[in-house]
């Protein structure tokens, strides 16, 4: 850096005065006809630039001399052949760019004055030079250079006003750095000069379009940073009073868009704060509510649909908020809903396809609403009882607790059966038409439903486990008090496609097993496939002393099956019974597993089913045998556990352990705290893990949907509950 900057000064000593080149370009510009060769023509646009960089003064005192530079320049660029021009305005660009973004130089205003060369109907233009400067940035220390480019385009926004697109080109550079999530670097920089952009409102100068974009984008994407309205918080009254004094329609559009931001603002930062600093806030900033609240919100403005920027470094640096994390109030034996409803939240590409599609899809309204209150409810705990009455199940008492995998079976399997539904108005009053459980066996074209052959191998079980939640006095209703035979047959499918098309449910949660049979007499082979969205594993009969882990659990699940005594293989090419081994193989991996682990057996002296204590060891990351080929990864990482605390499989309760943005908190109930990083492999005994969730390591979360994103109607719904809180606090405190 420090040669370039000698070779800076050694510019400036060498170059005329704008006086000078003004008047010389007048002289050009009078022969309409006459441009210098190519290689000239670059040499005097860069000397225009090394120029204005150093050239003191304001646009109007400076505006006579830059009108036959500026009409120089568009000759240059717009009287040459095409490939020529895209040379020049190449070059004029990557010259301004060598100034501004140069830590140690101090270009002047003048210099935006090359941006004359922009052709502001051109968008895919103005993009494209940006893109290939940051990409080119990007090659050396970008960091430096990023935020001293923006630094100084941001105060030039303050004090240049004669060249319109200067907004367009430093919006244009913002869009650049977000594509290439350099986020930091844009709240940063945006931050110490968001003062200076914000006074531009306040100005007694008219207000180009252009720079109203640069303003309200920049506090749109800074809508969850404290530091940001801490910063321009003194100076609101003065700019809301200021545009609301001119009645001009200009000025009333530039009112209702800072308004309309700042609340949103306001409602951001609130929400995602705990109780006490949520108060805390709001008497800090009461006169700038108040100033706010004079002024109707529309929440209607289009920079509310940008995305917020959010810091790589949000936890150490304090620059944005951390989402409250909310708890579920227990409404009277329903922890094993608390606690799926809590794992799913955190499967981000389930909730946030819920909370996306509660606008216009009526049967995914209840869980998606909910799932909004969950992420932006300024309490740390709300009541799910409206929600809960449309997704417990039928057959499930309301004054009884159940066990929560066969909730989490239900809901599932419930939402997979509404997927086809055309109903316009969904009425959930209605008791639900189930396509049958959550496994499916998938038919080979052409193969006959003998050709399938299914084992009864304890391992892999599919009807749903067993398990406890609740009170010592609740008695469970499970699957085994059923008579089997009683129950109908399972349904089965003719598909080709591994998963079902259309179904969210099945493209979320939905994998497919493989299971071959060969015979051991004449070695033919069949095969079939089942749908499943949980695998439930057992645990083997082990010598004493010999470890579990969820990964021998899986390498059991999968291991080879001897058919053999009364368990013989009926062999269609041998026409008996033969000897015969069995195996089971992925063939689809899901994007999330569920797995659920049968912490239980059966005490035949007594009659009834005991629980499992084993001690296992709960491994962050998995892996799933399967097919050769296979084209998506069988490795998975632990995201979520839904935890049963009790002894007997017929009481107890149950909470969940999540992980969010690296960290692990404890779902219990209305209960939110967080929780060790290994806090699931220290859990004491009698608490259990009984579902957990794995995320496939290629799958990318999607972060949780912004406020603005919501449905109008959901915001409202949202800001009014919020508020009505707020006021129930103050009231209790001032009491």
């Amino acid at each position: 850096m420090a040669v370039k900057k000698h070779q800076l000064v050694a510019d400036k000593s060498n170059q005329p005065d704008l006086a000078a080149l003004a008047q010389y370009f007048q002289l050009m510009n009078d022969q309409s006809q006459c441009l210098p060769p190519l290689q000239e023509m670059i040499k005097q646009c860069h000397n225009i630039i090394q120029c204005l960089a150093r050239t003191a003064g304001t646009a109007d005192q400076l505006w006579h001399l830059l009108q036959p530079v500026e009409h120089f320049l568009l000759r240059c660029v717009n009287s040459v052949y095409n490939n020529v021009r895209h040379e020049v305005f190449r070059t004029i660009l990557d010259k301004f760019y060598s100034y501004i973004s140069d830590p140690e130089s101090n270009a002047c205003p003048a210099t935006a004055a090359v941006l004359i060369i922009i052709d502001d109907s051109d968008e895919d233009e103005i993009m494209s030079s940006t893109r290939l400067l940051v990409e080119q940035t990007e090659n050396g220390p970008a960091g430096p250079r990023f935020h001293a480019a923006l630094s100084c385009l941001y105060r030039w926004l303050h004090d240049w006003h004669c060249t319109p697109t200067l907004g367009f080109w430093i919006l244009a550079y913002i869009k650049a750095l977000e594509e290439s999530a350099h986020h930091d670097i844009l709240i940063e920089a945006s931050q110490d000069y968001l003062v200076s952009l914000l006074s531009c409102l306040a100005l007694q100068i008219p207000i180009h379009q252009a720079t109203a974009n640069v303003i309200f984008h920049v506090l749109a994407s800074l809508r969850e940073s404290v530091e940001a309205f801490d910063r321009i918080s003194s100076m609101v009254g003065e700019v809301l009073v200021h545009l609301a004094s001119d009645n001009g329609q200009w000025s009333r559009q530039l009112l209702q868009d800072l308004v309309d931001i700042l609340t949103v603002m306001v409602e951001r930062i609130t929400c995602c704060l705990k109780e006490d600093a949520q108060e805390m806030f709001r008497n800090k900033y009461a006169d700038v509510i108040l100033c706010l609240e004079r002024h109707m919100a529309s929440n209607a403005s289009k920079y509310l649909n940008l995305p917020a920027w959010r810091s790589r470094n949000a936890v150490s640096s304090g620059n944005n908020l951390d989402t409250q994390k909310v708890g579920l109030i227990n409404i009277g034996n329903t922890c094993y809903m608390n606690s799926v409803i809590q794992a799913l939240l955190y499967t981000r590409q389930f909730s946030s396809y819920v909370v996306a599609k509660s606008l216009n899809t009526p049967y995914w309204e209840t869980l998606g609403t909910l799932f909004a209150h969950m992420i932006f409810s300024m309490s740390s705990k709300i009541d799910p009882e409206r929600f809960f009455r449309h997704l417990r199940p039928v057959d499930f008492s309301a004054d009884s607790q159940h066990d929560s995998s066969e909730f989490l079976g239900y809901l599932l399997e419930l939402f997979r059966s509404y997927e086809n539904a055309t109903l316009v108005n969904h009425d959930y009053s209605r008791p639900p038409v189930l396509n049958g459980g959550p496994r499916n066996r998938l038919l080979q074209p052409g193969a006959s439903d003998e050709q399938q052959t299914e084992s009864g191998d304890s391992r892999r079980s599919t009807s749903p486990c067993p398990g406890s939640s609740g009170s010592d006095s609740s008695a469970l209703k499970r699957p085994y008090d059923v008579d089997p035979s009683a129950l109908p047959p399972r349904k089965r499918f003719r598909v080709q496609e591994p998963t079902r098309r259309g179904s969210a449910i099945d493209s979320i949660f939905g994998g497919v097993q493989l299971t071959r049979v060969q015979c051991g007499s004449c070695q033919s082979s069949s095969f079939s496939r089942d749908l499943f969205r949980d695998l439930q594993l057992a645990f083997p009969e082990k010598p004493e002393g010999k470890q579990h882990s969820v990964q021998s659990l899986l390498d059991y699940y999968f291991s080879k099956e001897s058919l053999c005594g009364d368990n013989k293989y009926q062999c269609r090419e041998c026409g008996d019974l033969r000897d015969a081994e069995r195996s089971v193989v992925i063939e689809n991996t899901p994007k999330y597993l569920i797995l659920v682990l049968k912490h239980f057996k059966v005490d035949v002296k007594n009659l009834k089913q005991t629980k499992l204590m084993h001690y296992v060891h709960y491994n962050q990351t998995i892996s799933l045998p399967t097919v050769p080929n296979q084209a998506t990864s069988a490795a998975y990482t632990v995201y979520a556990a839904v935890i049963h605390k009790g002894r007997t499989i017929d009481s107890g309760h149950y909470y969940t352990l999540v992980k969010d943005n690296g960290e692990w908190f404890s779902c219990n109930d209305c209960s939110v705290k967080k929780v060790e990083e290994n806090a699931l492999n220290k859990l004491q005994r009698p608490s259990t893990p009984y579902i957990l969730f794995y995320r496939r390591l290629d799958i990318e979360e999607p972060p949780a949907p912004t406020f603005e994103q919501l449905p109008r109607n959901l915001r409202m719904e949202i800001s009014a509950t919020n508020k009505i809180y707020v006021e129930a606090v103050r009231k209790l405190r001032s009491d």
